[in-house]
């Protein structure tokens, strides 16, 4: 994608406006000695000073010394940059993209990173951006907008990983580590939030020690937000969402070297319609000689006879928080269960033998109108998704020849299972209800064996590198509903090796630079039964990637100015790409189909400097070259077609004051802009919409009392009051656009007392 003169002269404006504003800032107010303020995003250290610790690659290690692409987010920057659920990580981690699911409710999510992401679940694809929660690896988009509850910090991978987590991705992995039980220590926290569009938030946690070998942790909360859309036809604003958690953790140390940690979860996650609008043109048009027609041309064939309003201009939105309204209420309803067991085995002073074991179960119900109308043109089913899945993981972890070897290895297995149910309420097309004839049920088991190490070649130079092998079967089989008969199956393994290599050189105690190449796998898979096909099950290629990557990390000033910048070249082989189609039960699903190649090229940067020790800037660079070489075999798309969520260039900036008061509480005020560049909706041209550019500017103020146990802060996101899109898409097989709307601008208090 080209970066015409327009859009670099608003980008030029936006840094020039955002610089002078955080110049003019600290100016407005008294300054005293202090810490520099928090920002984890591209420092290395935390408000206090010290080092941030990350467990990127499964080890901890200082943010500076880890040579991986990586973004840390401590608990504290969260609250500081209005970061309440996953959405918002995009505004302060570069090259991240969080878009709502093509054609679904914004319960569910997709995550990119570089370009690279999975586009739906329900077509048996896997994710190119694996999520984790405290090491366990989220098998469903389902629910994956996670609320930011009782978190210790979020870490964000870019690049292929395999050769450190269970789960193969290609693209990165996003790190949820959770507060553990803590061993001799009654402490806890309470949190509370109101803000306009009827926000309420209201979270805790508790740790209570059992004894001085256990600990039990008990963590919750409500998180309410009301919608921001107006529904035309009349009722609720549509946009809300309630969610639900609760989390319990058991610590038990029967041994200063044997620790056990057992964890259960429960949350409830339920959004209220589908924040969009549709600006036209909704006639429908007769189909070219050759082409199908669209469902709502169909219906206005019939509509008139039948005495049925036309699918016409009277459903245009009104304003840019309008919609019309639907035949039935759109919504998302996600049940999370949990339990898991870890198991963490001292062996040695060298060696560390861990277990994780997981239990996971994701429920979904749902509802989507697509032609967005109260008229009966097409959707407004209840869909019923539901996946089950079973994972084991070993690792042994240690140290050789001195500690100049450091090595992390594994065994991995899953075992998951997505059983199709029937429609809560049949799909409508052109006026007619569909029948289900047919059910699909996934089955996936992997099994995978990786290894990562890095040796000390001398002092100041480290060889990285790592290994693994995985297996994915897959099987899909489809029966009747009026007989139970098998009516189609179809089985597959796919094998993988794939690895990481690569140079570390620490220049200095502050200056380090490193060089990798790693390989990425993702499986193939099988596209959605259709009988109207032959055959009635096409399957998809898996697809490959090799990213060259270097970079340096780099402090100066005493630490005071942090500059981390990244570059990497990533050849990408058979692209799994996504078009929409109606189903013969006349649902919309995701068929996936194999692009020939795509490369690309970048360069990611994160800083920080303290301009004095009360003021703090920091800011964030993403710049993406990404296009195809060969479509191969792939429809919908062609050589010059833009790859979705890939917007050539992202940023942040920001800044941060702390004023510490003779009290010793201390006032702490940041703003936070973030730019995203136009980009592509979905992969298909017929169904892509392209998103215009934007940019948000958000802010907060936190008082914190001497004690630091009670914080009260008043906050602000989208400032400015602008108007964007945060998805989209046109659904050329049933004639309308609909585009997600972001939300307006919000204010909100928030206090917190911790004990």
């Amino acid at each position: 994608m080209r970066i015409s003169v327009g859009r670099r002269s608003m980008i030029a404006a936006s840094v020039t406006a955002l610089a002078a504003g955080i110049v003019v800032t600290p100016a407005l107010a008294q300054t005293a000695p202090a810490a520099p303020a928090a920002n984890d995003t591209a420092n290395a250290q935390d408000a206090a000073g010290a080092d941030i610790v990350v467990t990127a690659q499964r080890r901890s290690q200082r943010l500076q010394d880890a040579p991986v692409a990586v973004t840390a987010l401590s608990n504290e920057a969260l609250d500081q940059f209005n970061i309440s659920d996953t959405r918002d990580l995009m505004t302060v981690v570069p090259s991240l993209q969080v878009s709502p699911v093509a054609a679904s409710n914004s319960g569910n999510a997709t995550f990119f990173l570089r370009g690279m992401g999975q586009q739906a679940a329900t077509n048996g694809s896997e994710a190119a951006v694996g999520i984790y929660i405290d090491d366990f690896y989220y098998p469903s988009i389902s629910g994956s907008v996670f609320e930011t509850v009782d978190l210790d910090r979020v870490e964000v991978l870019r690049g292929p990983q395999g050769t450190l987590f269970g789960r193969n991705t290609i693209g990165g992995a996003i790190r949820y580590t959770t507060r553990r039980a803590e061993l001799g220590k009654w402490s806890g926290s309470i949190k509370g939030t109101i803000g306009t569009y009827d926000r309420y938030d209201l979270t805790g946690a508790l740790n209570v020690p059992i004894g001085d070998f256990a600990a039990l942790n008990v963590s919750g909360g409500h998180l309410q937000h009301g919608g921001y859309v107006k529904v035309q036809s009349g009722g609720k604003d549509v946009g809300g969402t309630n969610a639900d958690l609760v989390r319990l953790q058991l610590a038990i140390e029967p041994t200063s070297r044997l620790r056990i940690d057992l964890a259960g979860q429960y949350s409830e996650d339920n959004n209220d319609g589908i924040a969009y609008n549709n600006p036209g043109p909704f006639t429908p048009v007769a189909p070219a000689a050759g082409a199908a027609a669209t469902a709502a041309w169909r219906y206005n064939l019939f509509a008139t006879p039948r005495g049925l309003p036309l699918y016409n201009e009277t459903y245009r939105s009104s304003c840019f928080y309008c919609q019309y309204g639907t035949l039935n209420r759109e919504f998302s309803n996600t049940t999370y269960k949990s339990a898991q067991a870890t198991v963490t085995w001292d062996l040695t002073n060298n060696f560390t033998l861990k277990s994780l074991t997981s239990w996971q179960d994701v429920y979904n119900r749902a509802s989507n109108d697509q032609d967005s109308t109260p008229l009966p043109v097409f959707g407004g089913g209840i869909t019923i998704t539901k996946t089950k899945a079973f994972t084991q993981e070993l690792q042994l972890n240690g140290k050789l020849f001195d500690d100049r070897l450091n090595f992390v290895s594994g065994l991995f297995y899953i075992n998951q299972r997505d059983p199709d149910s029937l429609p809560g309420r049949a799909n409508t097309t052109a006026g007619v209800p569909v029948v289900t004839t047919t059910l699909g049920f996934r089955f996936l088991k992997s099994y995978a064996a990786y290894i990562d190490a890095n040796f000390a070649l001398t002092d100041k130079l480290k060889l990285l590198g790592g290994y693994r092998y995985s297996e994915d079967h897959r099987d899909i089989r489809i029966k009747s509903v009026a007989t139970g008969a098998a009516v189609a199956s179809g089985s597959d393994v796919f094998k993988s090796n794939t690895y990481r290599a690569g140079l570390q050189y620490d220049w200095t105690s502050d200056i380090m630079t490193y060089v990798n190449v790693a390989t990425g796998f993702r499986a193939g898979g099988y596209n959605p039964y259709m009988a109207t096909q032959n055959p009635p099950l096409t399957a998809f290629e898996p697809e490959t990637a090799i990213t060259y990557e270097a970079g340096a990390r780099m402090q100066f000033l005493n630490r005071r100015i942090t500059i981390n910048p990244t570059i990497f070249y990533t050849n990408w082989n058979k692209i799994q790409i996504q078009a929409l189609q109606p189903d013969n039960t006349g649902t919309l699903v995701k068929v996936l189909s194999n692009a020939g190649t795509a490369r690309s090229y970048g360069f990611e940067l994160e800083w920080s400097a303290s301009v004095s020790e009360a003021v703090r800037i920091f800011g964030t660079f993403a710049y993406l070259n990404l296009h195809y070489t060969d479509i191969g075999r792939a429809d919908g798309i062609t050589l010059n077609s833009d790859f979705q969520r890939a917007p050539p260039i992202t940023f942040s900036l920001g800044g941060a004051h702390t004023l510490r008061l003779d009290s010793g509480a201390k006032i702490v005020s940041t703003i936070n802009y973030s730019f995203q560049d136009d980009q592509r909706s979905i992969a298909a041209d017929a169904d892509a919409l392209m998103l215009p550019a934007y940019g948000l500017l958000g802010g907060r103020i936190d008082f914190t009392d001497a004690s630091g146990k009670f914080s009260i802060g008043l906050f602000g996101t989208n400032l400015l009051d602008k108007k964007y899109f945060i998805g989209g898409i046109r659904f050329s097989s049933v004639g309308a656009a609909r585009w997600n709307v972001g939300r307006p601008r919000e204010v909100g208090v928030s206090a917190k007392f911790k004990f």
